[in-house]
């Protein structure tokens, strides 16, 4: 059963149960007040009857069977009277016990307690009565009855109405609830679709709803928020799929391409010691991308235990992996640390420190300096690698740190890289909580990358 079904019917029977339980109270209420002004009449009209028969002695009635107002203070009711001695002999009764179908009953069967109204039944004459004791006759009693046939359908034409209302308050229930569901579900329905779309891989499906509903409005702007960052998921998967497939096709094609060349004709022993070697130049260029490749996967998934280590220490273990490199560019690298510690996996963030040293080097001119300055700031650590290379244009900006991606100029300044290491160096910074960040464009020449990271726990410090 589908939830519009289920909670229109909840509605329906919740409705149904408070309207009959209603009705029926009401119903009970009117009848039994009814009952009750019948019962005070009939005990009057018996009381004044019995002192009536105590003044002709006993054992005669004065109730007339004529109906109307005038025959007694019943009113238009037939009256039924009979006046049984101790023994239950009838000592007198009223015509109307004389018809074919309504005798007097036996005493023993109607005894009662004096002065309580019940039903009888007198043929097929359902009738109300009392019991009275005659005064001054002990033992002497008078029955005095009246149909019930008015309130029978008094009662029953309240139930018929009852019934009837019953019947047309619950249809226009099961109306006005079925309206309401479909209007209150509208934007349910459409947020399925909507859901229903992006599974079979319409990304560009969007909620864009209308509603007055303040929560469901912020519900819908939550779930198209969620398309879009899953559709920019997509994207850039499908980016890094196309990216990575092209860069390792570069060098598999060369290394298909020499090994085919090595075997195409006959060569002597330095020949092929020059093929393999041209191999295995390509063979490490590729083992350098998938390396690459799997550090870039693994960046932001990496989960060990953090030790705590100074900023100097994760600096000067990124100047020496870079030495090398420094030396080959003629660049200059100055620092300036605070004595601050850092918590983390050191050697996933000298890696961090390392790529951007690296991107510094090759983008500073020969004889260039680098600047790494690293302070103790509001919230954290942060840590800034300044060149004063070329700078970074506003058009490479917002996709500096994706993968694969290098403009021209990297590309000729480095045409063995693969343009990862910027975003491995984000991911690492992200993955301690922190992050890498191209910092704001300025007149001079050169680039600014800032690293922030947290402030070490307290547990960190004291375990130092």
């Amino acid at each position: 059963m589908r939830f519009r079904t289920r909670l229109v019917v909840a509605i329906t029977a919740t409705t149904f149960v408070t309207l009959a339980g209603a009705f029926a109270a009401v119903s009970y209420a009117v009848n039994r007040s009814n009952e009750h002004q019948l019962d005070d009449a009939l005990s009057a009209e018996a009381h004044e009857e019995a002192y009536e028969a105590s003044q002709l002695g006993g054992t005669e009635l004065a109730i007339s069977d004529r109906p109307g107002p005038f025959a007694n203070d019943l009113g238009p009711l037939t009256k039924y009277g009979v006046i049984f001695a101790a023994d239950g002999t009838v000592l007198a009764s009223t015509p109307t016990f004389d018809a074919p179908t309504c005798h007097v009953p036996p005493f023993a069967s109607i005894r009662r307690t004096a002065g309580v109204p019940f039903d009888t039944w007198c043929g097929r004459e359902h009738l109300r009565a009392i019991l009275v004791p005659v005064p001054s006759h002990k033992n002497t009693v008078l029955l005095l009855a009246a149909p019930r046939t008015d309130l029978d359908g008094d009662a029953a034409f309240l139930w018929h109405a009852v019934l009837t209302a019953l019947g047309i308050s619950i249809a226009w229930s099961l109306a006005v609830s079925t309206w309401l569901v479909r209007r209150l579900t509208r934007d349910h329905r459409r947020i399925a679709s909507i859901a229903r779309l992006v599974v079979a891989g319409d990304l560009s499906a969007r909620v864009h709803t209308q509603t007055v509903d303040s929560e469901m409005a912020q519900l819908a702007r939550d779930i198209d928020t969620m398309i879009e960052h899953l559709a920019s998921l997509v994207t850039l998967q499908q980016r890094f799929v196309a990216n990575a497939a092209h860069e390792l096709q570069t060098p598999v094609t060369t290394l298909y391409t020499d090994l085919q060349q090595a075997l195409r004709k006959p060569r002597d022993r330095d020949g092929y010691r020059a093929a393999i070697g041209e191999a295995l130049e390509d063979t490490r260029r590729l083992k350098h991308l998938v390396q690459e490749l799997l550090l870039f996967l693994k960046a932001s998934k990496e989960h060990r235990p953090p030790t705590l280590f100074a900023a100097r220490e994760l600096v000067q273990g990124a100047l020496d992996a870079v030495s090398r490199l420094t030396t080959e560019h003629g660049v200059v690298i100055s620092v300036h640390a605070d004595d601050v510690m850092i918590e983390g996996q050191r050697d996933s963030l000298e890696r961090m420190l390392r790529n951007l040293l690296e991107n510094a080097i090759r983008h500073s001119p020969v004889g260039g300096d680098v600047r790494v300055r690293v302070a103790d700031v509001d919230g954290g650590v942060r840590i800034a690698v300044v060149d004063h290379g070329a700078g970074v244009s506003e058009e490479d900006r917002p996709r500096l740190f994706e993968a694969f991606y290098r403009n021209p100029r990297s590309r000729a300044i480095a045409p063995e890289g693969a343009g990862l290491g910027l975003g491995i160096a984000r991911e690492i910074a992200r993955a301690h909580g922190g992050d890498v960040l191209l910092g704001p464009a300025s007149h001079e020449r050169g680039a600014e990358f800032v690293v922030e990271l947290p402030r070490p726990s307290s547990a960190g410090l004291s375990g130092s």
